[in-house]
């Protein structure tokens, strides 16, 4: 296969005393250490995402360490080559040009300092690649954290001041002269100095909080809950609308917060929501599980200003032709329409959520009458990794009658036929 784009991460490899050197009077040579450790793989997770279908198109090199210890420290799979001598120009310089020379089309090469960085950020660039020579996401400190090119420049990366406030504007000027076209995306902050550790811990510890409807569901609330796991920086509230079983046990046996209320989904949800402590809500149903790492998705996504929540991709688990069949057509109405259903998980900034009022007060249809909301304030993240739901719906009716009430539920609620007849539709035997 013909690669064309790349996408390049210089880190170092995390030893004690020999990176992160400004934070030394705040964390200690350890903790700097660690932090870089972390920051470096926040990096590539986020990168790993992009690489799913070609690991090869990322590459990581590295100062320090070598093939063992950075397969060791971040996993066998990607391909590990040493930044070699000189100064940040001529490590870059050496890091474009090799690629270049195996006939990559577009090169993207970001550091691991900057934890506002995103999936989102690369493809972005990628994509302002095909209009323009350079792309440049600048830092507040006068860096950049991201440089893209597809061809060599070589006067963008000699005698430039490496480290000063002088750097984004030096390479400017440079790109200038060569008559190149530039793209300066959206300013970023990395993490250099004691000063600038909060942009670290506002993107690594948003508190997320999962709220749970229940109503009569031991059968699959234990399995959901251990999926949810225990979260350092979460919390996992049931709101049950009365349940006869055992339900309220199970979610207190898993440490989940327990409130009891009437039955009613779209109460239920807000209910949890005003009680909820998180920076982030998302909303699950208790016969979907969740993928791992999940919260690192949810984080991830939401770092995109622009992005005011998101949701799953959806499958279902056993499953049959018919219910890949429907998989597909949830993933494309997702993508190109924007508009996720609620058993996908979806998720939103909780300040959002509130200022738009929660969920309408209405029997049926108050995850669609919410997302036609919220996707107008703006922008709604599709993870591709899917949650798993139960296939009990579609075995109980079959899955051709179920998927014909819910396409007809559907037409009614756009036709505007009041929420209360189309519950009594949608849950008649």
């Amino acid at each position: 296969m013909k690669r064309r784009h790349r996408l390049i991460i210089f880190t170092r490899y995390p030893v004690k005393g020999s990176v992160k050197t400004r934070l030394f009077p705040a964390l200690g040579e350890e903790g700097a250490a660690s932090l870089h450790k972390k920051m470096t793989e926040h990096t590539v997770e986020w990168a790993a995402s992009l690489s799913e279908k070609d690991p090869g198109f990322l590459q990581i090199r590295h100062e320090g360490g070598n093939q063992d210890l950075m397969a060791g420290w971040l996993g066998a799979k990607w391909e590990y080559i040493p930044q070699g001598e000189g100064d940040l120009g001529e490590r870059m310089t050496r890091a474009f040009e090799e690629n270049f020379q195996k006939k990559i089309k577009k090169v993207v090469l970001v550091g691991t300092d900057c934890p506002q960085m995103t999936s989102f950020h690369v493809m972005a660039a990628f994509d302002a690649l095909k209009k323009h020579d350079l792309v440049l996401t600048p830092t507040v400190d006068g860096g950049y954290s991201l440089i893209g090119l597809k061809q060599m420049v070589p006067e963008l990366f000699v005698s430039i001041a490496w480290g000063t406030e002088t750097v984004f504007q030096s390479t400017l000027e440079r790109a200038k002269k060569a008559g190149l076209s530039v793209k300066s995306m959206k300013p970023l902050q990395d993490v250099d100095v004691p000063e600038d550790l909060s942009v670290w811990e506002k993107v690594s510890n948003q508190f997320l909080s999962i709220v749970i409807p229940t109503l009569n569901e031991e059968e699959h609330l234990g399995l959901t809950l251990e999926k949810v796991g225990r979260m350092p920086h979460g919390e996992a509230i049931v709101v049950d609308g009365g349940s006869r079983d055992r339900t309220v046990e199970i979610a207190e046996k898993w440490g989940a917060r327990v409130i009891r209320t009437e039955p009613n989904r779209g109460r239920q949800m807000n209910l949890g929501a005003r009680e909820a402590l998180g920076d982030i809500l998302l909303f699950l149903h208790a016969d979907t599980l969740l993928p791992g790492n999940y919260s690192v998705f949810i984080r991830k996504a939401l770092t995109d200003p622009n992005v005011v929540g998101g949701a799953f991709a959806w499958r279902v688990e056993p499953s049959t032709p018919f219910l890949r069949y429907l998989e597909k057509n949830v993933a494309w109405r997702t993508k190109i329409f924007q508009m996720p259903y609620g058993d996908q998980a979806y998720f939103v900034r909780t300040s959002v959520f509130r200022e738009m009022g929660g969920y309408a007060d209405i029997p049926l249809m108050e995850d669609v009458e919410y997302i036609r909301r919220l996707r107008k304030i703006g922008k709604l993240a599709f993870i591709t990794q899917p949650v798993v739901t139960s296939p009990r719906r579609y075995q109980k009716r079959g899955p051709v009658r179920t998927t014909l009430r819910n396409k007809l539920t559907l037409f009614g609620y756009y036709l505007r036929v009041p929420p209360e007849r189309l519950s009594k539709f949608y849950y008649k035997q």
